[in-house]
């Protein structure tokens, strides 16, 4: 009886033992959960702040970023500016290289013909494969002067100028304008009074219409001629003589120029003088064929000419040039030229300087 009451007891613990066990067993679940809840809110703490951080850095990123965008924009903003300006200078480059190409070409070469052609004027100016031609010179049955144009490979004038209507200067212009095609053809208008009636006048406009022109009547004008300058001018008061109404004509090309005068006599001298006209030229055609008359001292102190030439004729009727021209010629000019004596005169002007040659 004893042995199975000690195996009964062997086999079923104990009452106290049971709830010792349970109450060790229940204390250690309650540590391992609170270290499994202590994990994680470690872990979840720390993978916040390790979101925060990345938070931070994202916006720091992100402010960099829009740093750097702000600093390419002004950049961009900076080289846009630069680019405006570079435009703005090349624009003012552009223009003072244009204005530089309007300056006169030193090279370029102007030649001015003082045409014998006795007692009357005729001159013929080239320039850029262009040609004007100033005057003509009395009737010549010979046409010595349209032969001596077509030799010089002359096939047309862009100007032809009369600088007013008297037979010396206008006499053989029926028969050019029937030799050489012409763009403009330019003379002074005269008082009605003073028109002349002659027939190689009429002839010479029945020439201009035929060629399909019209009368260009002088005026203070520009023109070209090539790379040449061509300027006119013309009194403006009333005139008592044909020869004031002369219609002067100055040519610069190269910084060389040439003044024509016609006829004109002091009366006219006083008027252009008087509408400060630059009228200095390098080269002067005295003006009525060297008549006392004109080319004054006051005129010659405004043109200051280098060189002077006097167009008339052998043994002419009017005792051209006059001794006391001559004497204020000699006066005020250097280099003095006549036809008569030395025949046609011919001028070669550029940049470098200005070189003449007689026919004798």
């Amino acid at each position: 009886m004893q042995q199975n009451r000690n195996k009964l007891g062997g086999s079923s613990p104990k009452p106290e033992s049971v709830g010792s066990t349970q109450l060790i067993m229940i204390g250690v679940g309650l540590i391992v959960a609170a270290l499994v809840l202590f994990t994680l809110l470690f872990f979840s703490g720390k993978k916040d702040s390790g979101s925060s951080s990345q938070g931070e850095s994202t916006a720091q990123s992100s402010s960099q970023s829009s740093s750097r965008s702000e600093t390419k924009t002004e950049t961009s903003s900076s080289e846009q500016s630069q680019t405006q300006t570079q435009k703005a200078v090349t624009s003012e480059s552009k223009k003072q290289s244009s204005s530089q190409s309007e300056k006169p070409d030193t090279n370029a070469q102007m030649q001015v013909h003082f045409i014998d052609v006795g007692q009357g004027d005729c001159t013929l100016i080239t320039c850029g494969g262009e040609a004007m031609l100033i005057d003509s010179g009395e009737r010549d049955d010979s046409d010595a002067v349209i032969n001596y144009i077509k030799k010089l490979g002359v096939k047309s004038f862009k100007y032809i100028i009369v600088t007013h209507p008297h037979t010396d200067h206008m006499g053989e212009m029926p028969d050019i304008l029937k030799a050489f095609k012409t763009q403009y053809f330019i003379m002074p208008k005269v008082p009605d009074s003073m028109t002349p009636t002659i027939m190689r006048y009429e002839k010479m406009l029945k020439q201009v219409k035929a060629q399909g022109l019209s009368v260009t009547w002088s005026s203070d004008a520009s023109y070209k001629l090539g790379s040449a300058d061509v300027k006119t001018f013309t009194p403006k008061q009333q005139q008592e003589d044909l020869n004031n109404y002369s219609t002067l004509v100055k040519v610069t090309c190269a910084g060389r120029s040439v003044l024509i005068t016609g006829d004109c006599e002091a009366a006219e001298e006083n008027d252009i003088m008087s509408q400060k006209f630059d009228l200095k030229a390098d080269i002067l055609k005295v003006a009525h064929h060297g008549s006392y008359k004109g080319t004054t001292y006051e005129f010659l102190e405004t043109v200051v000419p280098k060189y002077a030439v006097v167009s008339c004729g052998k043994d002419n009727d009017y005792g051209h040039p006059h001794d006391s021209t001559m004497k204020r010629l000699r006066k005020k000019v250097e280099n003095i030229y006549i036809t008569k004596d030395n025949g046609t005169v011919v001028f070669d002007c550029t940049g470098s300087g200005i070189t003449v040659k007689t026919q004798r």
